[in-house]
């Protein structure tokens, strides 16, 4: 078997100018298409820019309805800001909520001529000092315990109670539940330190003072665990409010010691919740001074 090789036989001339003729054809096919690209280019710009596009209106529309929220937001703040009214404030409390400036009574001072610190008693009412009638009226009438300490425990609609249950039970003498405002728990702890601290401070006094025996209606009371839980309840409400008024530290001539006195604080107003407290308590539920024995369970 052979092997045949075969060869060109074109003369050399007549090969190249082939593969000239053929390059210079697929160069101008080559050139025609870039140019057919091009132009098709151009006029989908022109088209694009001649057609009406959505996305301007929508990133408007967009940006419109952010600003509006934020608007709405903000203003929603501000008002809830303005009364500071907390998360955890009994939703039925909050339209009794107001503030005022006030500034504290009962301050420390000191006397040059007498040489002799003292507190200045520039209140209207007067709450400590020596037991007397007259303090003992002015709690009971802060307190509306005149008649029955009931009074600080309004009843609790089955809503307000949801979210202590299952744990919070109805009373079992009139079925309904009941709470205490903190505000009223802090005030009757401070109370009872008052009428505890009363017999250390005054020891010779005549009046003797209300004195509360809880352990007439339940011998299984621990008097001592009671006041330990009211200094101690003083003590967490203070920190919970956090006040930062500041009580610049004011010093006399001849006396080594200086005594703090703050300016106006931020409160909230008295008098609007005490009102809210005396409708409250007037609903379904009240207690009667027979039921007395069962108001002094607390936490």
């Amino acid at each position: 078997m052979s092997t045949a090789l075969y060869t060109d036989r074109t003369p050399l001339d007549e090969r190249r100018q082939s593969h000239g003729d053929e390059d210079q054809a697929l160069d101008a096919e080559e050139e025609k298409g870039r140019l057919l690209d091009a132009a098709f280019f151009k006029d989908y710009l022109h088209a694009s820019d001649r057609r009406p596009t959505k996305l301007p209106w929508i990133v408007a529309s967009v940006t419109t309805i952010l600003l509006v929220a934020s608007l709405i937001f903000n203003v929603l703040q501000w008002r809830t800001d303005e009364r500071c009214i907390f998360p955890t404030d009994l939703p039925d409390s909050r339209k009794a909520i107001e503030y005022e400036q006030r500034t504290f009574t009962g301050a420390l001072m000191y006397d040059p001529d007498q040489q002799k610190m003292f507190r200045h008693k520039d209140a209207e009412v007067e709450y400590f000092g020596e037991p007397s009638q007259e303090l003992d009226d002015a709690w009971s009438d802060m307190m509306r315990d005149r008649i029955s300490t009931a009074d600080e425990f309004p009843p609790m609609t089955e809503e307000e109670a949801a979210p202590y249950l299952p744990e919070l039970h109805p009373l079992p003498w009139d079925g309904l539940y009941h709470f205490e405002p903190d505000m009223f728990h802090s005030l009757h702890c401070l109370n009872e330190v008052r009428t505890r601290m009363a017999k250390v401070l005054y020891p010779n006094a005549t009046y003797k003072g209300h004195d509360h025996h809880y352990e007439k209606f339940d011998s299984r009371w621990d008097d001592t665990a009671h006041l330990e839980h009211c200094m101690d309840r003083i003590r967490q409400a203070i920190i919970c409010f956090g006040d930062m008024t500041p009580s610049p530290m004011y010093h006399w001539d001849g006396f080594n010691i200086a005594l703090g006195r703050p300016g106006a604080h931020t409160c909230r107003k008295w008098q609007p919740i005490r009102d809210w407290m005396d409708e409250r308590k007037g609903g379904p539920g009240t207690w009667t001074p027979a039921e007395l024995k069962h108001t002094e369970h607390r936490e």
